[in-house]
């Protein structure tokens, strides 16, 4: 089984290479809080639960995004030097975490995000879907009997999962299109698998995150259209 859940975190990283090149190239990183309840416990558990903090780092290449031309339907303003107008985009990203669990473990992730974002101006928001391998590094033990009767404690080994589940979020850039400065907040509800298999196998998981997510060089992007020429009159 563990064979089988280390092919499957391997097969994520060639994503990255097999993604078309991002002219953005935005990275993220925040800070979260885990929650092993269903919503919307685990939404509000940073309020009435104990703290379980982690961080996230992820980079974003994307697919594409979808745009419109304002003015006119069957003209493509964008060739003549118009502007164009970005509605949303279907993005994907690679991401490690990193959560602490108090007195059950810690734990690293490595995670594929898919999904669409919906721009609102300088608003949007997105829905997506997850995918990735969790390493746990148990903080437990257990006690063995030895044959003189007496009794031996050993930590538990660390344990490999699978995660999946779906996530929902709103955001807010401070930037501009090609230099995203992006605040947002995340909710992701996931499942972790196998746990325990003849107690709970499936262990529900819901993470509140904050963060930003930015671009580390300029990219002069659509500043350097041409110029725009004037539409020819149609003929009579």
């Amino acid at each position: 089984m563990r064979n089988k859940i280390l092919i499957l975190a391997a097969c994520l990283i060639p994503l990255i290479t097999a993604a078309q090149s991002w002219k953005s190239k935005p990275f993220s990183i925040s800070l979260l809080n885990n929650a092993t309840l269903y919503p919307p416990k685990s939404l509000t558990a940073i309020f009435n639960q104990p703290i379980h903090p982690g961080f996230s780092a992820s980079y974003e290449f994307g697919w594409r995004e979808t745009i419109k031309n304002p003015m006119f339907r069957n003209v493509n303003t964008h060739a003549l030097g118009g502007r164009q107008v970005y509605t949303g985009k279907w993005f994907q990203n690679i991401g490690l975490s990193y959560y602490y669990h108090r007195y059950v473990n810690h734990a690293v992730l490595i995670t594929t995000q898919a999904g669409y974002r919906r721009y609102l101006g300088k608003f949007s928001a997105e829905v997506s879907l997850h995918a990735g391998y969790m390493h746990a590094f148990l903080l437990t033990e257990q006690f063995l009997k030895l044959s003189d009767g007496s009794w031996k404690s050993q930590k538990l080994p660390s344990k490999a999962q699978i995660v999946g589940g779906a996530g929902i979020g709103i955001g807010y850039d401070a930037g501009y299109h090609y230099n995203t400065r992006r605040i947002f907040i995340n909710y992701d509800f996931r499942l972790q698998m196998p746990f325990i298999s003849n107690y709970v196998p499936l262990l529900p998981n819901g993470i509140l995150s904050a963060g930003i997510q930015f671009t580390l060089f300029k990219n002069p992007g659509s500043h350097s259209k041409p110029a725009p020429k004037q539409l020819e009159c149609p003929k009579s």
